[in-house]
């Protein structure tokens, strides 16, 4: 049984397109001119039925039969028929669904604007920038789910967009073991990583976690800087802030090298230090920070052109003698 399309079944549509039991009739030249392979499709030969064109008379319309679910095919034709391809995106945050249908049928019906757009989506919510990155209040898009991270990854390697991957497997990494059972997309059925990216995801956590803790440790360390007037005292706080950290193991290992000092410090903990070595201390957080980004790729054991990696420096010894003091 077949059922005309609640939201596209336009009465004066030229072309019906079935997928699954839903038909929808929409314009066979506005999908053409969007797309080379819709328009090959609609030039070869399908059956044809007779249909009402709304002043009394009918019309025959081609039947074409296509392969996507009816929620992914209603993504694409609101986007086509709307006819705002270029400005698709810029006053609203589509929903995970949306992107993910434009992207997947925009690459199979190569529509290149529509591919385009999406994926500056993708950009935006999972940049190469650290800076960037870290300014968003949410590692994930607003409105979306944690476990619907896994499908950016797919969607990169869909669309050799490797510049995503890196801040998408963290979130994978973040998100647990819901990636494991996959998310389940609008008609039900069930997206999951392939079994090398679900690899990346197991194989990069304790590597994830080490870093953590070599961010925390290095940030830390008991060695004042240069211009420091009180070395004995500024030495003895950061190994202080070091041994406050006993009771917040669990912190320190939750995977996040990219988590504020609030987080791992306890609460109200003044570091005491002079104001040269805060700065210090400041300045080394966001060097081990920037640094733990730039190695991404090889933490998660992937390849990215392109993307940065700055070798992590443990801080400078001191002075001779100078550790005893």
């Amino acid at each position: 049984m077949l059922y005309n399309d609640g939201e596209f079944w336009l009465g004066d549509g030229t072309v019906i397109l079935v997928a699954g039991t839903i038909e929808f009739r929409v314009y066979k030249g506005l999908l053409a001119a969007y797309s080379p392979v819709l328009k090959d499709l609609f030039a070869r030969k399908h059956p044809v039925r007779d249909v009402p064109l709304g002043d009394g008379h009918d019309i025959p319309c081609p039947v074409v039969r296509v392969s996507d679910s009816p929620d992914d095919l209603r993504h694409l034709l609101r986007v086509c028929i709307a006819g705002r391809m270029r400005s698709l995106y810029d006053a609203r945050e589509p929903s995970f669904h949306e992107i993910s249908a434009c992207i997947r049928l925009g690459e199979k019906y190569q529509i290149a604007e529509l591919v385009s757009q999406s994926l500056h989506v993708l950009r935006r919510h999972f940049p190469s920038d650290f800076d960037v990155w870290y300014k968003q209040p949410s590692w994930m898009p607003p409105n979306w789910d944690d476990v619907q991270v896994l499908g950016v990854v797919n969607l990169a390697r869909l669309t050799g967009e490797s510049s995503l991957l890196p801040a998408a497997f963290i979130a994978c990494i973040w998100a647990g073991s819901a990636v494991v059972h996959g998310l389940v997309r609008e008609d039900g059925s069930r997206e999951t990583l392939s079994p090398d990216d679900l690899a990346v995801c197991f194989d990069a956590t304790s590597r994830i976690h080490e870093a953590t803790v070599g961010v925390i440790l290095r940030t830390f360390h008991p060695t004042p800087c240069k211009e420091c007037a009180t070395r004995k005292v500024c030495r003895t706080a950061l190994r202080d802030a070091l041994l406050s950290l006993e009771g917040h193991v669990r912190v320190l290992t939750n995977g996040d090298p990219f988590m504020p000092q609030a987080q791992f410090l306890p609460e109200g903990h003044v570091l005491g230090v002079c104001a040269q070595c805060a700065s210090m201390v400041r300045e080394r957080k966001w060097k081990e920070r920037r640094g733990v980004w730039g190695k991404l790729p090889e933490l998660l054991g992937i390849e990215v052109p392109g993307w940065i990696q700055p070798i992590l420096e443990l801080p400078p010894s001191p002075p001779k003698g100078e550790e005893a003091a």
